[in-house]
């Protein structure tokens, strides 16, 4: 039992416009033909879509419900339609960006929030990973862009430098670190303490607490349940300045008064493949990252 194409768009023309004769030069079609699309539909189906007792033809409650389905028919229809039109015009079917979880994903977002607005046919995939992850989980899935505050150690492919981040080293306020503000903190002092650090993170980037052993660790996935754990004063650890802004400027959350340095900045880079034979999102994508890259310069 298929429903064809013209049968769901004379049943749908005839129910909008109220009668047979102004369905009909909608379509542009005898009056006969969209009364044999209706009769044909009917005996297909074995339902009565109309009630022809009166002077219009009404809806029956049978036809209610099919022409639900005649909707998201046409609907589909025009969407393929339109879509075939997009990926005629360079858009590729599916997209894979990688990025370094210390990045805010709100800049990340952003720049999808323009391929969603532009309704792009691109199936986007998005993959968060940590420092020497981000590169080996790009060439894992073959993505498309990849953002990373580490050197690239097998790949040498184009790449822009994107806003900096702030590192810092911080504890609650209720944490008897945060407590002892006054006091220069030393290594020994530190190392009674646990440690939150995303589990799976390996690669240095210049942090003071790399080449440090901790009495405890606190392993957490990402650096917003890290931010949770170091609230419940849980342990220290680093969080980057978006994350901590508000809480520092509160006074919920400390920065350590250290002998080691006690922030530090950060510069993730994009990286993309070969341009030339990029596709229409990647290539938006690189655009909002670049603009967005000027207007802070």
């Amino acid at each position: 039992m298929e429903i064809t194409f013209e049968q769901a768009k004379a049943f749908e023309a005839v129910v909008r416009r109220g009668t047979i004769q102004k369905a009909a030069q909608e379509l542009n079609k005898a009056h006969s033909a969209v009364l044999y699309s209706l009769k044909s539909m009917e005996e297909l189906l074995n339902l009565t879509l109309f009630n022809r007792s009166g002077y219009r033809n009404k809806i029956t409650n049978e036809g209610e419900i099919v022409l639900k389905y005649c909707k998201q028919m046409l609907s589909l229809r025009r969407e393929l339609g339109e879509v075939c039109v997009k990926i005629k015009n360079g858009w590729e079917p599916n997209l894979k960006f990688v990025y370094d979880g210390v990045v805010d994903f709100n800049t990340i977002g952003d720049a999808l929030y323009i391929l969603n607005e532009m309704k792009a046919p691109t199936e986007v995939k998005v993959l968060a990973a940590h420092l020497g992850e981000v590169e080996s989980l790009f060439n894992e899935e073959d993505a498309h862009l990849m953002v990373t505050i580490l050197p690239l150690q097998k790949l040498q492919i184009p790449s822009f430098e994107l806003k900096p981040i702030r590192m810092h080293l911080v504890a609650h306020s209720h944490h008897p670190l945060g407590q002892k503000h006054r006091t220069k903190l030393g290594q020994s002092e530190l190392n009674r303490h646990t440690y939150v650090k995303i589990k799976t993170a390996h690669g240095q980037v210049g942090l003071g607490t790399e080449q440090m052993m901790f009495d405890s660790y606190f392993y957490v996935n990402d650096f917003n349940t890290k931010k949770s754990a170091i609230n419940k004063c849980l342990g220290f650890g680093w969080l980057p300045d978006y994350l901590t802004e508000k809480e520092l400027s509160k006074g919920s959350l400390c920065l350590l008064n250290t002998e080691i340095d006690n922030t530090h900045t950060v510069y993730p880079r994009l990286y993309y493949r070969n341009e030339k034979n990029a596709g229409k999102a990647v290539t938006e994508l690189l655009k909002f990252f670049k603009d967005a890259t000027e207007c802070r310069d």
